[in-house]
């Protein structure tokens, strides 16, 4: 049987710890109706770091069986995301977590455990080197914290969950729901998994990739190229060369690049195309004003390529961005 640990600590979102297992135990509910054997069933426990019930970021308090040394035996260990009001509070919080529970899951990770960070619980198993080189996914506007703090995994935004090996990782605070999803077709099988999505009314194509703008892909800060930036947060609809933004800078176009990338990420030509993305957002959203005319103000010219561009980029059409943001609509 997959033994399941949910890890809870002061400040816990409850539903990163109860939701998964509600949805592990509609897994065993579908199992059993689907005839897999009994040995496919999941079961779970809930411990804390000192074995102490924790306040949730609710207010109210959450029992626990014990403390970690409880989930040794877990087969998965699932870190639910914590209550926080800025990228900062997340890293604070990490930067402070007893260096015993890190040793611990580094030892769990050296026994094939299967570990889980859902929202900015993925902040304590980067911060553990757990997600070095691997492929990952935290909330959408944490992406900027995530990036700095640690260079060395392979993050995607964009994904709600990710998959990489004995690595699982959710991106917004309900994305448990995804991850439990993969560990069930893991364990059990597709056809249990569909059955769980349709009950718990899972997107299987849900993305974050409406949610992203540039200033969240943006790794470091640097004032010289905020200038620049400026410059073409309010130039969007004329053509900006790198060679004009070099000289802004006052540097060579190679020197400009190169630092460029390293600040935001990406080279200049993406990164203004991205915030011409994130106005075109703002515009459908807040205002009435024809595609075409938002076409026109954010430098683009031919509609039907902004379109297709806007899908590629955001994972939705403009239509579809509209009626989902623009209230009313």
């Amino acid at each position: 049987m997959p033994n399941v640990a949910v890890f809870a600590i002061d400040d816990i979102l409850a539903t990163g710890v109860t939701g998964p297992l509600e949805a592990f135990n509609i897994a065993n509910v579908q199992a059993d109706v689907l005839g897999l054997p009994p040995e496919q069933r999941f079961t779970w426990t809930v411990v804390s770091v000192d074995g102490k019930p924790v306040r949730s970021s609710a207010g109210f308090m959450l029992p626990v069986a014990g403390n970690y040394n409880l989930a040794s035996n877990a087969d998965i260990i699932i870190i639910p995301g914590f209550n926080h009001r800025s990228g900062r509070d997340v890293s604070d919080f990490v930067a402070n977590v007893p260096d015993g529970y890190l040793d611990w899951l580094r030892a769990q990770a050296r026994r094939d455990r299967v570990l889980c960070g859902i929202c900015s619980g993925s902040f304590v198993l980067a911060e553990a080197g757990l997600l070095d080189g691997y492929r990952a996914t935290t909330s959408w506007w944490l992406t900027k914290a995530f990036r700095r703090r640690y260079p060395a995994v392979d993050l995607h935004p964009r994904e709600v969950a990710t998959e990489d090996g004995n690595r699982y990782c959710g991106g917004s605070a309900s994305s448990w729901m995804h991850v439990c999803l993969r560990l069930v077709r893991r364990y059990m099988n597709d056809e249990v998994a569909q059955a769980c999505a349709r009950i718990l009314l899972v997107d299987p194509d849900a993305t974050q990739a409406p949610l992203l703008d540039a200033e969240h892909l943006t790794v470091n800060r640097d004032d010289v190229l905020e200038r620049v930036i400026e410059h073409m947060r309010s130039h969007l609809d004329s053509d900006l060369p790198v060679s004009e933004l070099a000289q802004l800078a006052a540097m060579s176009e190679r020197n400009f690049v190169r630092r460029f990338r390293d600040t935001t990420g990406m080279p200049p030509g993406h990164y203004l195309q991205r915030m011409r993305l994130d106005t075109a957002k703002r515009l459908l959203a807040d205002t009435d004003e024809h595609l075409e005319d938002i076409v026109h103000r954010v430098g683009y010219r031919d509609v039907s390529s902004f379109r297709r561009l806007f899908k590629k980029e955001v994972a939705v059409s403009p239509a579809q961005y509209r009626r989902r943001f623009r209230p009313g609509h």
